[in-house]
């Protein structure tokens, strides 16, 4: 299974598209038997990881809370302490929107959250939802999703990030 990569959002309307956060973490896949790297290798999760995970796939990250990109190592290192999987995608054929119904009927363990998607009005409600919601907050960006999208493996110009080239200098302009 190969994930979806995300596009640089330029010009799409993206009016009635979902947005959410964009995790600054490692992209993480469940397959429904393990847990694995973007590139196909497998993690070596706590055995209490397995635990409670569905036995279909789901694609998230690999999150330690921002600002905490580059202490992931460490604590994998450390026993997975402090990580959770966060899932924002369930690789199928269904619309995005009918996944995010799927992802929202779950009960998963503890160390799993789902993300959250909203409507998005228009493409400045989205742009000023990022500011007000994740930047300011010191969030990375967003991620932006055609909800009639099909799960594509690789590039997909349903699936675009808006991240501010400057995130230092964009907060201390919000």
């Amino acid at each position: 299974m190969k994930p979806t990569l995300l596009r640089d959002h330029e010009t799409t309307d993206v009016s009635g598209w979902l947005m959410s956060e964009k995790l600054d973490g490692w992209r993480m896949l469940w397959t429904g038997s393990e847990f694995v790297s973007r590139s196909g290798k497998a993690f070596d999760v706590p055995a209490a990881w397995l635990v409670g995970m569905p036995d279909f796939p789901l694609d998230g990250e690999l999150f330690a809370g921002r600002g905490k990109f580059n202490q992931i190592q460490g604590m994998i290192r450390d026993g997975w302490e402090g990580l959770s999987f966060h899932a924002f995608d369930v690789p199928s054929d269904l619309p995005f929107a009918a996944r995010v119904d799927v992802l929202q009927s779950l009960s998963l363990p503890a160390h799993c959250e789902l993300v959250k998607h909203e409507t998005i009005a228009s493409t400045s409600t989205m742009k000023a939802a990022a500011w007000r919601m994740i930047l300011s907050h010191g969030g990375e960006g967003v991620v932006v999703r055609n909800p009639a999208s099909p799960y594509k493996s690789g590039r997909d110009q349903n699936v675009l990030r808006d991240v501010p080239r400057d995130p230092v200098q964009n907060r201390l302009a919000a």
